[in-house]
């Protein structure tokens, strides 16, 4: 479905067959130019949707000036190869092309990070499978596409330099937003959402020699800092990945940073009440609803307890097979 959202900016609320619901591609037009910002993921329905609307702008596939993706989700860039193979560019920040080549080097990477978190992390063999099933089980909505130019913060956009490129980690590492610093309008992907808070991923970073050797980044801390630098911006209305745009932006920051404080409290009560408790056990626990969403819980828990650890109000401890405790330090 198309919406103008402004004079200049469509909203393009594209259906998917995942749990997730809908998510929005937004076109930003001008008489030069025709930037699609997010494009779906590669499931039939959804890209006929996706071509049916910027028809309706009298615009085909071909003639899209150029693809910016917001992070590497595959709601949001399966369909990139629909573009691409009608040599229209895709833009992206670093890192967002290990997203897509489903198959590939990467995925084995990941797939490699996440078996070594699980163990660690104290889940159960079955569960460990099916959780790591449960993550890549999406990129059957993947396609291959390669990103042709990337994006670095506080560049502007070749055909519309009033918007600013925006480096906004939390949902996602590699993740962009663009920010009119005219209007204030902020196209922002995933990382401010209107009725939800966005899960902070946990991911690996990509520097190590393989998957099972790296590093996890500390998603949720970097997702507050960018909260709050997002709460200090002037911005007026805000396109996000899922749902309508809104307006209030900072009003939102500040309920999302407070929800974020409140939960913590509780991640800090159970571990006291559970000294010695993995993050599986922590994380089954507080979230006993979401059992099916093993990853996201876990991701989620982890959050917490990294903000928790940093702030010196628990520790953890391994024990002789490699298995994470966590203890209240006070």
């Amino acid at each position: 479905m198309l919406t103008a959202v402004q004079p200049d900016v469509f909203r393009l609320e594209l259906q998917t067959p995942l749990p997730v619901g809908s998510v929005n591609a937004f076109v930003v037009k001008s008489a030069d130019a025709v930037v699609l910002v997010d494009c779906g993921l590669n499931h039939q329905p959804t890209r006929d949707a996706l071509v049916a609307g910027l028809a309706q702008l009298g615009v085909r596939p071909e003639d899209v000036t150029a693809v910016v993706l917001t992070h590497g989700h595959v709601d949001h860039v399966g369909a990139a190869s629909l573009f691409q193979e009608k040599d229209v560019p895709i833009y992206a920040l670093p890192g967002v092309q290990t997203w897509l080549q489903p198959g590939g080097p990467w995925e084995q990477y990941r797939l490699e990070f996440f078996d070594a978190l699980y163990r660690t992390m104290g889940l159960p063999d079955a569960i460990r499978e099916r959780a790591k099933q449960e993550f890549f089980l999406l990129q059957k909505w993947n396609d291959r596409s390669v990103v042709n130019v990337e994006l670095h913060p506080g560049e502007t956009l070749p055909w519309f330099p009033d918007y600013e490129v925006l480096h906004v980690p939390g949902h996602a590492q590699a993740a962009l937003a663009l920010w009119n610093r005219v209007t204030g309008e902020l196209l922002v992907g995933d990382q401010l959402l209107p009725h939800v808070s966005s899960n902070a991923f946990v991911e690996p970073k990509l520097n190590a020699s393989s998957g099972r050797t790296a590093d996890r980044t500390r998603s949720l801390l970097d997702y507050r800092e960018n909260l709050r630098e997002l709460a200090n911006m002037s911005l007026t209305t805000v396109y996000p990945g899922h749902g309508a745009p809104f307006q209030g932006a900072s009003e939102l920051i500040g309920q999302r940073l407070r929800e974020q404080e409140e939960r913590r409290a509780s991640f800090f009560e159970l571990v006291r009440l559970r000294p010695g408790a993995t993050a599986f056990e922590l994380a089954t626990t507080y979230f006993p609803r979401h059992l099916h969403q093993v990853s996201l819980i876990l991701s989620e828990s982890l959050g917490y307890l990294d903000w928790l650890e940093a702030d010196g109000d628990v520790r953890t401890q391994v024990d002789e097979t490699g298995v994470v405790h966590w203890y209240s330090a006070h």
